[in-house]
């Protein structure tokens, strides 16, 4: 399966997996209170994003299928969603897989799945008979899902990850909604007229935070290899978020790249106050892979 194909797989088991989590299952994962979600997510992920109530809201009713009822019942419950999009390798099909955190009253789901004879149950978690989602409900409020096994979620239970978010992006991912791209070009390379020639681009940071005067304020950060890359390759960022703005936000284009300023600091660019709404930042989280 390509990466567009499983991106829309991903979205639909993500609607599927979300309807489920206004119940809760009567076996729960143990895991340690106090971890971070991410470090609950596999290494190596092709992008990470933690969504909040209305970005999730917005991204849940951008998808086949979707509705503000079902939009609005599932956030109401859900504080956070937080994800890993696994690229496909020659050992491994990809996929999403994500750690949401909210209020999942519990015995319900554990009812509706034992019936329903398109699942099963695999110690603590539930399965499709298809392979196309599974499912755990975790202590602390939180539960896993994904298109891919959830393997690595139960093994980080007993003994969490490192980090996958590096010290440098702390602040930015501690924001309302970040989207971290750890190996941006090769997701870039397939968009933009970028040639044979290698751009020493390091990570992508997508965050945003509420602001009285817009539904968010966000930043976009461009990490590159030196500070003499990031001078020469700055034009290139300018790019990508006009590229962003005319195909996912033309309702906004000219007020996003309007309000824009832009910063080099060492060997990182940043536009900052970007101007976006729920949907705006949950269609970006659908180009970058979720």
């Amino acid at each position: 399966m390509n990466r567009s194909n499983l991106r829309r797989a991903s979205r639909r088991i993500l609607l599927s997996a979300t309807a489920l989590l206004t119940a809760s299952c009567a076996t729960v994962v143990r895991a340690p209170s106090g971890i971070e979600a991410e470090r609950l997510l596999p290494p190596g992920a092709a992008v990470y994003a933690r969504l909040d109530k209305a970005t999730l809201s917005a991204a849940i009713l951008s998808m086949p299928g979707g509705d503000a009822r079902s939009a609005a019942s599932i956030a109401d419950r859900t504080d956070t969603m937080t994800a890993a999009f696994l690229a496909p390798t020659r050992s491994s099909a990809g996929g999403l897989v994500a750690v949401a955190e909210g209020r999942y009253p519990a015995g319900a789901a554990s009812m509706r799945l034992s019936s329903d004879p398109a699942w099963r149950r695999s110690g603590p978690v539930w399965e499709r008979t298809d392979g196309s989602m599974s499912l755990a409900f975790a202590s602390g409020g939180r539960a896993f899902f994904g298109t891919a096994p959830l393997d690595g979620l139960l093994a980080a239970s007993i003994e969490p990850n490192p980090d996958p978010i590096p010290a440098r992006w702390a602040d930015e991912w501690k924001a309302a909604v970040a989207i971290y791209l750890p190996d941006p070009m090769t997701a870039l390379r397939s968009r933009l007229p970028l040639g044979d020639g290698a751009v020493p681009m390091l990570a992508i940071m997508l965050s945003a935070r509420p602001s009285p005067g817009s539904d968010y304020i966000a930043r976009l950060s461009f990490e590159f290899a030196t500070e003499r890359a990031a001078v020469v390759f700055a034009p290139l960022c300018r790019l990508f978020l006009y590229a962003a703005a005319t195909s996912l936000w033309p309702e906004r284009s000219a007020t996003v790249m309007d309000a824009v300023s832009w910063t080099t600091d060492g060997a990182i660019v940043t536009a900052s106050g970007i101007p976006l709404d729920a949907a705006a930042l949950a269609s970006f989280a659908g180009v970058a892979g979720l």
